[in-house]
């Protein structure tokens, strides 16, 4: 008896982890084959969405459905954080006190709808500045999500109550909402690092920008390249991105010449902000194939000596030579000389 319902316990236990794996996988199959498009990817990111404290504007957002099924899709307004390269932008729900914070002056119209499969949505953004909003940059993330369970969709849903396949189906547009009013704008260029000596480009360089604003900003950057004499030969335009305020990101390229001959000299230019600030830093590098220079070095005095070697060997044989046919017009003067001497007796 107590065999019989151990394996009896046994069984039922396996067949729901069966099926468990089951529901699970189907659920993450279907989402895998659902497709969510924000659109756009970023709004008000050239500095149009501007609102003065205590005001409201409205705007809008749209998704797409390209999945072969009609979703059920939660749109939520939420804050997030820059990863430390100030690039990747992550969602949070919890409410923060962020100084640039946004998600608590959106709300959304509608949160919650059913979109066909190929159909776009519009959901409309309205922004209350409240009154004592602080002038500057102010961010959020409208982030869409699909309910693959057909259920209502809960609004406070969080992020620890998401799966890990849910959360690969979250889309979002970044939203830039500038605060009008008196606007720190300040950034540096930090850390410019080039290889202070190379035989064969190209030479790479990188640095960060560190902007300490109270606004992003998406600043315009140019590296010119001089020579010895101070001359400039080259700028090479860098792709434009945004800087949150107080975040640092990494910005790197390349000069691509191959070939260079003496001390060069890096300036990085950046222009940003409203009025066109300017930022400049500086770096000193050698371009020189030193391997290449050495080498023909050592074949230029290898011919060199060479052709010394023959001309020594060359001259030397002349002088033999010289000396024997010297040798020779003595001998023969000597000769005439004794005929001569034979002739008179």
């Amino acid at each position: 008896m107590k065999k019989s319902a151990l394996f009896s316990t046994l069984f039922i236990a396996l067949a729901a982890l069966f099926l468990s794996s089951q529901i699970i996988f189907a659920q993450s199959a279907a989402l895998a084959e659902s497709s969510l498009t924000a659109i756009p990817p970023r709004l008000g990111e050239d500095l149009s969405l501007k609102v003065k404290p205590g005001e409201k504007i409205q705007t809008s957002v749209r998704v797409r459905n390209g999945s072969s099924e009609t979703l059920t899709v939660q749109s939520l307004a939420q804050d997030f954080i820059v990863d430390l390269n100030g690039e990747t932008p992550t969602p949070i729900n919890d409410q923060t006190s962020n100084r640039w914070s946004l998600a608590s002056w959106v709300v959304l119209t509608p949160s919650v709808q059913e979109i066909l499969t190929g159909e776009t949505a519009i959901i409309n953004v309205i922004i209350e500045a409240p009154s004592d909003a602080l002038p500057g940059g102010h961010y959020a993330m409208i982030t869409h999500q699909p309910n693959l369970g057909g259920s209502k969709v809960n609004p406070a849903l969080t992020l620890a109550h998401s799966s890990a396949a849910t959360l690969q189906q979250r889309v979002g547009t970044l939203l830039y909402v500038t605060v009008e009013g008196p606007i720190n704008e300040a950034a540096f260029i930090r850390g410019l690092t080039i290889p202070k000596f190379t035989e064969l480009g190209p030479v790479p360089f990188s640095f960060m920008i560190d902007n300490q604003s109270d606004i992003h900003i998406r600043p315009q950057i140019g590296v010119e390249i001089y020579n010895l004499f101070g001359r400039k030969i080259e700028t090479i335009n860098l792709e434009t991105k945004n800087v949150f305020p107080f975040i640092a990101r990494d910005f790197a390229g390349q000069w691509d010449r191959i070939w260079g001959f003496g001390p060069y000299t890096a300036k990085v230019v950046m222009s940003y902000g409203s009025t066109g600030q300017l930022a400049v830093a500086t770096a000193s590098f050698w371009l020189l194939p030193i391997t290449l220079l050495l080498a023909l070095l050592i074949v230029l005095l290898t011919i060199v000596a060479i052709v010394i070697v023959i001309r020594r060997h060359l001259l030397h044989r002349r002088d033999d030579q010289r000396a024997k046919i010297e040798m020779l017009e003595t001998k023969v003067s000597q000769l005439e000389q004794e005929k001569l001497r034979k002739f008179d007796k």
